[in-house]
């Protein structure tokens, strides 16, 4: 295995169709109001295009930001609206839980702390594998046990 060539994963996005879920109630709510009823059809196409247009919007921001990539530098990951990069020398823990989740424990340079980062992934085994292959591969060694998080800190 080539620790440089990015293996990617995706996590469980449609999780993040509830806002667009509840937009639509409420817009059907909007559209059965007397607001709406003197309205002409280009408005409503008006209306409708930009509806439209802001669903799919968001939903390639939510496919873009699903994206797990594991590749030379190390876990790359978005957290809130930015791609961090993870490198695999801080990673300190792994944990599968369930099927699909896993949660990761990093060194984030902070005295006394660390930081988890928990993932619902399709393919969670294999994102597992490949992450702690990657570390073995990078720091020469495999990734310790550790039994707490006091230790890991």
């Amino acid at each position: 295995m080539d620790a440089t060539a990015p293996e990617r994963f995706r996590i469980f996005f449609w999780q993040k169709a509830v806002p667009v879920l509840a937009l639509a109630v409420f817009g059907l709510f909007f559209v059965l109001s007397p607001a709406a009823r003197a309205w002409s059809m280009t408005v409503w196409a008006v209306v409708g295009g930009v509806a439209g247009a802001g669903v799919l919007l968001y939903a390639w921001n939510t496919w873009r930001q699903s994206d797990v990539t594991l590749d030379g530098k190390g876990l790359r990951v978005w957290i809130g609206p930015a791609r961090e990069t993870w490198p695999y020398r801080k990673l300190l823990k792994v944990k599968q839980i369930g099927k699909y989740r896993v949660r990761m424990c990093f060194d984030p340079d902070i005295p006394d702390k660390h930081m988890h980062i928990t993932l619902d992934l399709f393919r969670s085994d294999d994102f597992v594998d490949a992450l702690l292959d990657r570390y073995a591969e990078t720091q020469g060694h495999e990734l310790a046990e550790i039994e707490s998080h006091e230790q890991a800190a």
